[in-house]
């Protein structure tokens, strides 16, 4: 009995790693937007994928660099265990590449303030 509970438990926190990546994924798959001339937006793969990631809670500010080798995220929610899953999940499901191509890093904000 208690490790159908324990089961039930993993379960439940998993729901919400699996509602992030779908979501991820319906945004992505979603028709891209036009500019105000009628012509089609010229976000690039890096661009969406990086709007995206930003927009999951958890996250934060994000970078993204992608290659046919892997991808590099840059992030303030870097720290927090869940939102690294969050991400590499989204990251997979966006590009197709396998969790060990893709690395999460911590975002430096005090780059900002050096002269």
């Amino acid at each position: 009995m208690a490790d159908r509970a324990g089961l039930l438990e993993k379960a439940g926190r998993l729901k919400y790693a699996l509602a992030a990546a779908a979501v991820g994924l319906a945004l992505l798959l979603w028709p891209g937007g036009r500019t105000a001339d009628g012509g089609e937006g010229d976000m690039t793969e890096e661009a969406r994928l990086q709007a995206l990631l930003s927009s999951m809670e958890g996250v934060g500010r994000s970078e993204v660099l992608l290659s046919e080798k892997g991808a590099a995220v840059v992030c303030q929610g870097a720290d927090s265990a869940t939102a690294r899953l969050d991400i590499t999940e989204a990251v997979r499901c966006y590009t197709g590449l396998g969790a060990d191509k893709i690395v999460i890093f911590k975002m430096n904000e005090s780059w900002r303030d050096e002269p």
